[in-house]
């Protein structure tokens, strides 16, 4: 037959403090749960100020991955592409590993496009007369310029010349060259080398008085010859590049003219050729989160401050969570809890910092290959990938607590080392099944954070086992009444 024993004086004090009625309970909850909310208000208003940068901030990972996806996605098209080519016999600018790791070292990606050689044909004589009627307007104007500044370096209608008309010329002014390097223009039409010397001194000098405010005082009938002089150059200049360019329409309308007869005005796809577009992938639109509607900006905004308020105010939440959890403790057992508050937002912290810096990027990985493996084209929503952001770090910091909680409860005598390592094959279930709950519905993200709390469970198994108990506490001393007999 078992005898309760009456406690000890020791014991008679620690329970002095030890019972609250439900009431008293339900009072305690009210008052820690209306200070976070307060704490967690006041974190969300200093998020306001700083919801846009953490936008642009968490679009990183985002950013990162959807750059990595395309530009190895871009080297598999452009390595086919160029394979095919190869088998059908077809001339390649470049050979496929070569493209392929300049589209790596340089971030690129590419678009294939299918063009018509009629059509340049057909677009390049149109675009040279453009050309041409630019350069005639320009000569007329020249020549009226160089007849002025003519009649007054001959003294006759001196400042004469226009203020726009001098704008014109100090325009033009590094574009006059040498009497020697007139040709400069010509072999510029003409892609050969069109380094023309540099101003001579005579004609920066006339330049210069010309920049003047007071011009038509101080520019000199010498200075009007020189201006006139460098003018009739470039005129001459654009004058035979108007030949050349002349020349080059009547060449292109011929063979313009010939394709077109020759194929009747009809669309051939044999004489289509294969062209690569290259563009940076950091200006591609592909690589950045869309949104889809006027108001989601603005929601986003409102998501990402509270994201902020929740992170600064994670301390003062977490204390007032453990301060209503001592409230029903013993007083011996509440200094578990301001042991255990430092570790708990240290781990939570730990957890948040591991998601986004580790997990997103093999999660993003597996899904955008996913994608690809399904052939469905990619287009990441802010608002999704806003609340991917905020439930995985959240998840891991909540699940990171494991080993504190197996401390807690193996203290205040709920379970014991024996208990956790007898059922460990139901623990890891147990935390398979939550870590689907706390990630989003894909297998990396649950197996990434499954393993870490496998590994923090066995953590705190070991914690509890090697961190020993203190004598004379609540548990020790009910076990002690509860068998003596």
């Amino acid at each position: 037959m078992i005898r309760l024993l009456p406690p000890p004086k020791s014991d008679e004090d620690l329970f002095r403090e030890t019972t609250m009625t439900f009431g008293e309970h339900l009072e305690e909850l009210r008052k820690c749960l209306f200070r976070a909310i307060v704490g967690l208000a006041i974190g969300f208003v200093i998020g306001l100020f700083l919801g846009n940068h953490v936008v642009r901030l968490i679009q990183n990972p985002l950013e990162k991955a959807l750059t990595e996806h395309y530009v190895k996605l871009s080297q598999k098209e452009v390595a086919n592409r160029l394979t095919i080519m190869a088998k059908q016999g077809q001339e390649t600018a470049y050979s496929a590993e070569g493209a392929g790791e300049f589209i790596n070292s340089e971030q690129m990606l590419v678009d294939e496009y299918l063009i018509s050689p009629r059509d340049v044909l057909v677009q390049v004589p149109g675009s040279l007369r453009r050309i041409r009627e630019r350069q005639e307007e320009c000569l007329k104007r020249l020549a009226l310029i160089r007849d002025k500044l003519q009649q007054a370096a001959d003294g006759a209608g001196r400042g004469k010349i226009t203020d726009e008309e001098r704008a014109y010329l100090l325009q033009l002014g590094p574009q006059f060259a040498t009497h020697e390097k007139t040709e400069a223009a010509v072999r510029s039409a003409t892609h050969e080398d069109a380094s023309g010397g540099p101003v001579s001194p005579e004609l920066r000098a006339a330049l210069e008085r010309l920049a003047q405010k007071d011009w038509e005082t101080t520019v000199d009938g010498a200075t009007w010859g020189v201006l006139a002089k460098a003018v009739g150059s470039v005129e001459a200049s654009l004058r035979r590049s108007l030949d050349h360019l002349n020349s080059l329409i009547q060449s292109y309308g011929l063979m313009a003219e010939a394709t077109g007869k020759s194929l009747g005005g009809q669309v051939d796809n044999r004489e289509m050729i294969h062209v690569f577009a290259w563009r940076p992938a950091k200006d591609d639109s592909r690589v950045r989160a869309k949104s889809l509607s006027a108001h989601e900006a603005f929601s986003i905004y409102i998501k990402a401050s509270l994201l902020v308020g929740a992170i600064l105010s994670a301390p003062w939440v977490f204390l007032q969570i453990w301060s209503f959890v001592a409230a029903g403790l013993y007083r011996h057992e509440r200094r578990f809890v301001y042991t255990f508050l430092p570790f708990s937002l240290a781990l939570f912290f730990a957890g948040a910092v591991m998601a986004f810096l580790y997990v997103f990027e093999p999660v993003l990985t597996f899904l955008f290959q996913f994608n690809e493996w399904m052939g469905i084209q990619l287009e990441p929503r802010i608002s999704d990938w806003l609340s991917f952001v905020l439930i995985l770090p959240l998840g891991f910091g909540i699940g990171f607590q494991l080993p504190l909680v197996m401390l807690f409860l193996e203290r205040i005598g709920i379970f014991t080392v024996k208990d956790y390592l007898s059922q460990w094959k139901m623990a890891i279930l147990v935390i398979f099944v939550a870590s689907a709950i706390l990630t989003p519905p894909d297998p990396s993200s649950q197996l990434l954070m499954a393993i870490p709390l496998s590994l923090l469970y066995f953590g705190g198994l070991l914690l509890c086992k090697f961190f020993p108990r203190s004598r004379g506490g609540f548990s020790d001393g009910a076990d002690t009444a509860a068998s003596a007999g």
